[in-house]
Parts: structure tokens; C-alpha cells; sequence
């Protein structure tokens, strides 16, 4: 009975470790999740975060691995800071980043930077990012860790995010990650939010920015807290479990908010395009006008007995107002409308109905980015996409969109300057393609110079080049092509719509002579065939009559 007892306790024991061992594998394997530790020589499982990060391969085909300077590893902070991937070879790396939710769906993108002097010169280089075909924002981290998020719309399945040397030094990155969001939030439509602050209001600020596990995108939540406002907090357990706000900020972060010292104080802040927000009047420079919309994240933590929170949303002389009534453990959030100015300012007041002093929990501050360029028509890039991979093209500039933006456009290719852009020139010569001319070629449409010389391409020419309605130049010259030319495609020549060149192509020949000589060679092959069919008779017929001959003497020799 002991052992059976013990065998049915060590059973159920397995069986729970397997369940929690499947437990965090599906909790590491998030879905929309995509985690890349740039650099990593090999995939693992943050233990902390408790996410897969895998390695840049399969995402990007350039650059270098590194590890930072081993006297700036730091066991505190997470693992992926440790290693990055840098660019010293190209203007234009991209990652290719696809989603299973696909194109249309709003995507929380997350870039981190820190150059940890891997190269020990000190000196921190500057470039651009890019997300598909617009900028997104120059890196400029002198010292320490930094990243870069966006809220963004994907036009496509694919994503690119692109680092672009600007000429002041090696681009590089510690990890990229993109987070699949709930559509009715973070909507940016045909623009994107730069987020440019997200805090935490805390009275601790012994941490510089954390990642809360139970922040189901993932969101990074800085520490902070403003001068001269007082602290609230609770210990209360918060269940947002009810709760269908699809922005679930966490509990952790709700249970502290910020307040003013009575309720004749607004909780005002103040701040310019590059300046952190504060609550000091008067004390920032003025920048650039910009487009901000700003997330506030209330919750009454404070058990009231009769009246409620009720306070005033002011910013920027009343472009935008929202009046809110705060419920106990209820959270509550108001997004800005958009709001410009060299100069923006937020008040919070409390209503003369409720004297009870305004607070605030949490908060994010966004720019909103235009996206001025439009991408390649996508018949286009899945075409030359189809053409670099059938032929393993390898050229530094074969990243991102072919045509956009234009000073990166890929090497060899010409595009119109329509919305969207063509492909209308594609230049290959002497690019060791080997094998035949797939009809790839034929979906770019609106190609008009097609340059195939001096290669290895074999097989015969298809007749589908021909349907290439503004093509005006194709030089297939100094190839191994066979069979004849397309007839269409010497009707078009013939016509003066076309010019064509097939020199040094021993095995291929025009439509007429190669037509003739199939002939020839039919008639050849019939007489060749019936002349050595009289022969094999002949020369039978003597053979039968020799040994005949043969016999009659020999028998005439015996009777003798």
C-alpha cells in the first residue's frame, strides 16, 4: 500500500512539473510576440521576463555579432544589453519582422540601444531609424542604455525596421521587439505615436525603467515622480480582471498615483519637444511645434467616504477638456486629442464639487509622426523580392523597399516617381545569374530597360517578356540561351518598338532560320534514314549471295 501510494504521489508530481514546465513554455512562446536579442549567438528564455528571444538570423542577413565590454556587463540588467549586432558594411540594414496577425493591425514596436563600448573607443555613434519607408528617429545615446517605441499600423504582412548610416559612425542595435495589439487601442491611423515618455508615478525612483511581467504587451514603465506633489498608494489587491479596458495597464502600476498638496492646487505640468515634462513654470526652453496625444491613467486608491474625485483635464488653453468622476479601484483613462505648439502645458483641477484633491497614477506622452513616403506597389516587390532569392543576390542595397525612400534605392534599379513608385529600370549585368530567366522578370509591368547580359542563363527566352507593354531595351547578350526568339518579341523589334540584343548566344537563333533549319534537318534525317535503309538491303542481299556462292563451292570440293 506504501509504494503504491508513493508511486501515485511521484506520478501526480511528474505530472505537475510537466504542467508547469508547459506552463512557461507557452507563456515564453507569447502569441504576437517577436523577440530579437541582436547579437545572441544562440536562442534562450529570459528567466526574468520570462520571453523567448531568438538570434538575427532568419530576420536580417547583414552585419556583424558583438559582445559589449565585458567591464559594462551588469547582471542586473536584462541579458539581451550584453550582446549587439552591428553594420559596418552598407548604408541600408533591415530587419524583416512578419506577424502572424498580418498587415492592418496596430503593432507596439520596442528598439533597444546600448553600445557598451564594444569597440573600446568611447565614442558613441549617431544614425537613423526607420520603420518600412519612413523615419522614425536618430539614435543618439551617449553614455547609456536607450530605446526607441512606436505605436504603428502595418500596411503589409511584412515590417521593416531599417538602421541607416548617416556618415557619423557604425550603426548598431541590442534587440527589436514587436508586441501585436488589441485593435481598439493605440490607434495612430495613417500616422504613428513615438512614444516619447511612459511613467510610473512612484515614490521610489531606486529603478531607472522596469518591464511589469504582468503587463500583458510588455510595456515599459519608468519609474517617476514630480516635485512638491505627494505620494498616495495602496496595498489593496485591484482585480482587473472585470475590468474591459483593453489598454490593461497593470495593478502594480495603478496602486500609486501623484497629488497635489490641497485642492486648490492643480496638478500642472509643462513641457517642449525635447524636454522631460515638470511641474517647474517657466523653467524649459521652446521647441519646434509638435503634434502630442497624451494617455492619463487614473484610479482611486483612497477609500472615500461620501463624495468622489472629480477633476478638470485642461491642456493647452482648453484645446482639449475632459471632466472626470473617479470610482474606488475603478480605473479610468482619458486620451488627449491631438495638440500642438512650441509649448504644452496640462492642468488637472479639481471641481468645486467635490474639493477633494486631483490625482494622477500613470501617464504616456506621445509625438504623432507623419508618414509622408509611400512604399513600392507590392506587385513590384514581390517580384524583385522573388528575383534576389531565385538568384541569391547579394548586393548591400538589396534591403527594404526597392524604391523608397530614393536616396536608398537598390543598386541597379531605376523607379518612377509615382504613388506608389515602379520599378521601371532593372540593371543585372555580369551579376553571375545562373539559370533560367524566371517570370519574375514579367510581373514588373511598367519596366521599361531590362539589362540580363553577361551572365549564365540558360534555357530558351519567354515568350512572356513580351507582354511587357512599355518595355524598350533588353539585352540578353553573353549568355548560354537556347532555342529561338519569341515571335512576339521579333514582332516588336520589327516594329521599332523594342531593341534587342542576343550577341554571344551560340545556341540560339531567330524564329525564321531556326524554323528553316528544323525542316532541313526533318528532310535530312528522312533520306539519311531511307538512303542507309537501300544500303542495309544491298549490302544484305551480296552478303546472302556470297555465302551461296560459298556453299556451291565447297560442295563441288567435297564430291570431288
Amino acid at each position: 500500500m506504501t509504494m503504491e501510494r508513493s508511486i501515485i504521489d511521484f506520478s501526480f508530481a511528474l505530472l505537475a512539473s510537466l504542467a508547469s514546465a508547459l506552463v512557461l513554455v507557452v507563456q515564453a512562446q507569447r502569441p504576437g510576440f517577436i523577440s530579437i536579442n541582436c547579437g545572441a549567438p544562440s536562442e534562450y528564455t529570459d528567466e526574468i521576463l520570462n520571453i523567448t528571444y531568438k538570434i538575427d538570423d532568419g530576420f536580417i542577413s547583414s552585419g556583424k555579432n558583438m559582445e559589449i565590454s565585458k567591464e559594462l556587463i551588469d547582471p542586473e540588467k536584462v541579458k539581451y544589453l550584453n550582446t549587439i549586432r552591428i553594420f559596418p558594411d552598407g548604408t541600408w540594414n533591415c530587419y524583416n519582422l512578419r506577424p502572424e496577425q498580418g498587415k492592418n493591425r496596430t503593432y507596439y514596436i520596442r528598439a533597444s540601444f546600448w553600445h557598451g563600448n564594444y569597440d573600446g573607443r568611447d565614442q558613441t555613434p549617431i544614425f537613423d531609424l526607420y520603420i518600412d519607408v519612413n523615419y522614425w528617429s536618430t539614435v543618439n545615446y551617449n553614455v547609456d542604455y536607450g530605446g526607441e517605441e512606436i505605436m504603428y499600423v502595418s500596411k503589409e504582412d511584412n515590417i521593416q525596421v531599417c538602421l541607416v548610416n548617416t556618415g557619423t559612425g557604425v550603426p548598431y542595435i541590442s534587440a527589436l521587439e514587436l508586441r501585436a495589439l488589441d485593435d481598439d487601442i493605440y490607434q495612430p491611423g495613417s500616422q504613428f505615436l513615438l512614444c516619447r515618455w511612459r511613467f510610473d508615478l512612484v515614490q521610489s525612483l531606486t529603478m531607472y525603467g522596469f518591464r511589469r511581467l504582468e503587463d500583458v504587451y510588455d510595456r515599459t514603465w519608468t519609474p517617476w515622480n514630480f516635485n512638491n506633489w505627494s505620494i498616495l498608494n495602496t496595498t489593496s489587491a485591484i482585480d482587473l480582471s472585470y475590468n474591459n479596458d483593453a489598454y490593461k495597464v497593470p495593478a502594480k502600476v495603478l496602486q500609486t498615483a501623484q497629488s497635489t498638496m490641497s485642492s486648490n492646487s492643480p496638478l500642472y505640468l509643462e513641457w517642449t519637444t525635447n524636454a522631460v515634462p515638470t511641474n517647474d513654470a517657466g523653467s524649459l526652453p521652446l521647441a519646434q511645434p509638435k503634434k502630442w496625444i497624451v494617455y492619463l491613467h487614473f484610479m482611486e486608491i483612497e477609500r472615500l467616504r461620501s463624495l468622489k474625485r472629480e477633476f478638470t483635464i485642461s491642456m493647452n488653453d482648453n484645446q482639449f477638456t475632459k471632466t472626470v468622476s473617479l470610482e474606488y479601484l475603478k480605473p479610468v483613462l482619458v486620451v488627449s486629442t491631438p495638440i500642438s505648439g512650441p509649448l504644452i502645458t496640462l492642468s488637472i483641477n479639481s471641481t468645486n464639487k467635490s474639493g477633494i484633491r486631483p490625482i494622477l497614477n500613470a501617464v504616456e506622452f506621445y509625438n504623432v509622426h507623419d508618414l509622408p513616403n509611400v512604399p513600392t506597389t507590392q506587385d513590384d516587390v514581390k517580384a524583385i523580392n522573388d528575383i534576389k532569392a531565385t538568384y541569391y543576390i547579394k548586393r548591400g542595397s538589396w534591403q527594404g523597399d526597392p524604391c523608397v525612400p530614393t536616396e536608398y534605392i537598390w543598386d541597379g534599379l531605376n523607379c518612377s516617381s509615382g504613388n506608389p513608385p515602379r520599378i521601371t529600370s532593372l540593371k543585372l549585368s555580369s551579376s553571375n545569374l545562373m539559370g533560367n530567366i524566371v517570370s519574375s522578370f514579367s510581373h514588373l509591368s511598367t519596366m521599361e530597360y531590362l539589362d540580363l547580359s553577361n551572365n549564365q542563363l540558360t534555357g530558351e527566352i519567354p515568350e512572356t517578356l513580351a507582354k511587357l507593354p512599355n518595355l524598350r531595351f533588353l539585352d540578353l547578350s553573353g549568355n548560354n540561351l537556347i532555342g529561338s526568339v519569341p515571335k512576339a518579341l521579333n514582332l516588336r523589334v520589327q516594329s521599332g518598338s523594342l531593341y534587342m540584343s542576343l550577341i554571344g548566344n551560340a545556341n540560339l537563333c531567330l524564329a525564321d532560320s531556326c524554323s528553316h533549319k528544323k525542316k532541313q534537318n526533318t528532310i535530312l534525317v528522312a533520306v539519311v534514314t531511307s538512303v542507309s535503309g537501300f544500303f542495309v538491303v544491298f549490302f544484305g542481299a551480296l552478303a546472302i549471295i556470297w555465302l551461296l556462292k560459298w556453299k556451291q563451292i565447297a560442295d563441288l570440293a567435297r564430291g570431288c
